[in-house]
C-alpha cells in the first residue's frame, strides 16, 4: 500500500481524522498543517497542547512533507529521531504545523517542523524530525 499523497488522503488517515487535521499546503519539500485546539482534548502546561499530541503533530507533518519528495519505489520508513523544543504553551484556537525538508538522502529525511499560534504567529514549539527511506528491492533482469 502506498502512502497517501493529496490532501485529502491524508485527512482520510485515521490520526488526521481523529484530530480533524487539515492539510492547507503541500509543496515539494513543505507541508502545512492546522490543528483546532478544540478538538484536541489532551492538554499539558497552562492549558496548552499537551506535549505528546505536539510531537505527534511534528511527526504527521514531516511525514506529508517527505511524502512529497518520495521518488519512484521509495517509501517513508520509521521515524528515527524525534526532537521537541518546547518554546510556550500551545493555546491558541488554532496552531498551524509547518515542515520543511532540510536534506533526504537515500536512506534518511531530516526535517525542521515548527508549531505556531495561527491568530499571533508566537512560536510554541520547534520539532527535528530523522525518518528512514527505503526503496524498493530491484528485480533482476530476465
Amino acid at each position: 500500500m502506498s502512502a497517501p499523497r493529496t490532501a485529502a488522503e491524508w485527512e482520510a488517515t485515521p490520526f488526521f481524522r481523529e484530530y480533524e487535521l487539515h492539510v492547507d499546503a503541500i509543496g515539494e519539500g513543505f507541508a502545512r498543517l492546522a490543528a483546532r485546539r478544540d478538538v484536541i482534548k489532551l492538554r499539558g502546561a497552562r492549558d496548552g497542547l499537551n506535549g505528546g499530541i505536539v510531537a505527534s503533530l511534528g511527526e504527521a507533518a514531516m511525514r506529508v512533507c517527505l511524502a512529497s519528495m518520495l521518488g519512484d519505489g521509495e517509501q517513508a520508513g520509521p521515524t528515527r529521531e524525534l526532537t521537541v523544543a518546547f518554546l510556550s504553551s500551545a493555546r491558541g484556537d488554532t496552531s498551524l504545523i509547518e515542515a520543511r525538508m532540510m536534506r533526504k538522502g537515500g536512506t534518511l529525511a531530516v526535517g525542521d517542523v515548527e508549531l505556531r499560534n495561527a491568530e499571533t504567529g508566537e512560536l510554541n514549539a520547534k520539532i527535528r524530525v530523522s525518518c528512514e527511506v527505503h526503496r524498493a528491492p530491484s528485480t533482476p533482469a530476465n
